[in-house]
Order: structure tokens, then sequence, then C-alpha cells
């Protein structure tokens, strides 16, 4: 029993480890092609990987943006982490500014997909759909780690606007520095996008 305990296991892992190789590959071949031009095939030899493994994880082509998209939302845990521990609200906003940019460093093909990605929404309502749905997650992340930054650094209560504004600021920002990486390394400049965000969260009154 423990030695079937113990394959069973096994297999898990390596369907687990397989899932993450196709998702990474298709991040690949979607930025690189385009949704509407990359094919499962692409995908599979991307990941040297049969076309059959791929179909065993995810049916359709659609099934596998999707997913893709899911792993992508599962990677917000160091946001979380983020507003759990910052000790000063120049220290949680430095934080997010860092996470984005690494992001950008270290995944360089993240802001090829998400171009890639909005591209298709605008052509397809299907996609279009999904991708709200993506968005919204991303944006609810943000807007709760900016109300317990407002909690803790006694603050006012973002507004419901505050969440899409700063993350325009930051998705923005990492655009540009992927057309120009010398930015991800210019601390003016992440200075500057420090302080735009910073004001987002401490807007000034508007003249009367």
């Amino acid at each position: 029993m423990k030695s079937e305990t113990m394959r069973t296991t096994l297999r898990q892992r390596q369907a687990a480890q397989t899932r993450e190789t196709l998702l990474d590959a298709a991040a690949r071949v979607f930025a690189r092609r385009g949704y509407s031009e990359a094919t499962i095939d692409d995908v599979a030899e991307e990941a040297g990987a049969s076309k059959g493994a791929v179909y065993h994880h995810f049916a359709t082509k659609q099934k596998l943006f999707r997913a893709l998209l899911a792993h992508r939302v599962a990677g917000l845990d160091p946001l979380r982490e983020l507003a759990e521990g910052a000790l000063s609200l120049e220290a949680l906003i430095d934080g997010l500014v860092g996470l984005w940019f690494d992001r950008v460093r270290d995944r360089p093909e993240a802001v090829v997909l998400s171009l890639e990605s909005r591209l298709q929404a605008l052509r397809e309502p299907a996609a279009a759909n999904l991708l709200n749905s993506y968005y919204g997650q991303l944006r609810a992340t943000h807007d709760e780690l900016l109300r317990k930054a407002a909690r803790r650094f006694h603050l006012a209560q973002p507004s419901p606007h505050t969440a899409l504004i700063v993350f325009s600021l930051l998705d923005g920002a990492c655009q540009q520095a992927a057309l120009d990486p010398r930015l991800l390394d210019d601390e003016n400049f992440k200075g500057a996008l420090a302080h735009a965000v910073a004001s987002a969260l401490r807007p000034e009154p508007m003249p009367g």
C-alpha cells in the first residue's frame, strides 16, 4: 500500500511538472506568434512534448490560454505577502514597484503576452470576457493590498478607482521598461513611479 501511494504521488508530481512546462511553453509561443497564429503543435514542440501530452492537460487552445491566465493569477502571492510584511508605506510602494520590475526582468515574454492577449480581446468577444475576468482578479488583488496599506498606515480608504489607476501606472511603466530595459535599473525612473503611486494613495485636494 505504501509503495502504491508513493507511485501515485510520483505520478502526480510528474503530471504537475509537465503541466508547468506546457504552460511556460505556451506563454512563449503565444507571446511570439500571437494567439490566433499559435497552434497546439507549436506548444508541444516548444515544450519538447507530444501533441497528445498537451491535449491530455488542455482539451483546446482556448482552455490552454485560460489555464495560462489562471496560472498567472495564482502567482500573486508575493503581492499578498508584501501587504502583510511592509513596515512603512514607502517600503510597500518600493516593494510593489520592485515586484513589477522583477517580472519584466525575469519573464520578458510576460509583457508581450499581456499585449497580445489584449489585442485578442479586441478581436474576439469570448477572449474579452476571459481577459476581463483575469484583469479583474489582478485589480482586486491590488485593491486588497492598497486597502490593507491604508488601514495599517492610517490613510483614507482608497476610492474604487484607485487600484485601477495604480495598476495602470505600473503596467504602463513596465511596457516602457520592456522596450528600454535600462529603465529597470534607473533609480530616478523608479523613484518617480513610486512617487506617482504614492500620490494616487494620498491625492491632493482638487482646487475649489
